[in-house]
């Protein structure tokens, strides 16, 4: 049977991509999950396919289909919707967004995908709609919004801001994981670029060796590589002294 992905319709209701055609519900049983070709009402086309209820098994395809597929049409659908899905779900610049969402994006759906001028619009505006708080563009920001400094549990998550400066440093922990720090039989620490915001030099984590599991439980912004920085680090957490440092 051929693969399939999902995605959703602009009215927000699952859509079925494969084989470069698009389908939509047509009607669902117990069992079984009938869906009708995008174009049913376009083109009268009868391509159909079946999956079962939980839409994790292809059951049928008809492919009496009346029109030529389009596979870019729907990897371009697809970026939209990682964008907004990561516009909303990330504070990461809006460029960093978009390289994300461009990965294993065939060349042929690069060179269709709309201005970049016209996707950064639409990813500001979702996040306008969200109430999202505006993305630093240097670390001499003031004040870290409210919604960031604790978890979804209202916990303390902000634990150190050195303020406004090239030598910044932001510190994020949970009170859970500050227990999870104190308890833990072995501290590792590792540095990251990949998921860094801009602005900053580095990720810095920390995670903690409890009951022959590796948990995270600090997560540090860096404003560049110096090892005096990683000193002023553990000097604000004076409990992680006991804990022998290793490098990952």
């Amino acid at each position: 049977m051929s693969t399939f992905t999902f995605s959703t319709t602009e009215k927000n209701k699952p859509l079925l991509n494969c084989k470069g055609f698009a389908y939509t519900i047509d009607k669902a049983t117990d069992d079984k999950t009938y869906w009708k070709c995008g174009h049913v009402r376009k083109f009268k086309c009868k391509g159909r396919i079946h999956t079962n209820c939980a839409h994790t098994t292809l059951l049928h395809e008809n492919d009496n289909h009346n029109h030529p597929g389009n596979p870019v049409s729907t990897e371009i659908r697809i970026f939209e919707e990682k964008n907004c899905h990561r516009a909303l779900n990330s504070n990461e610049a809006t460029q960093n967004v978009i390289d994300y969402c461009l990965t294993n994006l065939s060349d042929h759906a690069v060179a269709r995908v709309p201005d970049f001028k016209h996707v950064k619009r639409n990813i500001r505006n979702h996040r306008v709609k969200k109430d999202l708080p505006e993305i630093p563009h240097d670390k001499t920001f003031n004040v870290i919004p409210d919604k960031l400094t604790t978890t979804k549990r209202n916990s303390l998550f902000l634990q150190f801001d050195s303020d406004p400066g090239n030598d910044r440093i932001i510190i994020f922990a949970s009170a859970e994981q500050l227990q999870l720090l104190e308890s833990g039989e072995q501290l590792l620490v590792d540095g990251t670029f990949k998921v860094t915001p801009s602005i900053f030099y580095q990720l810095y984590a920390m995670h903690v060796v409890y009951r022959n599991a590796v948990l995270p439980v600090v997560f540090a912004l860096l404003p560049n590589k110096l090892n005096k920085l990683i000193v002023v680090l553990l000097m604000n957490y004076q409990e992680f002294a006991h804990y022998g440092v290793q490098n990952l």
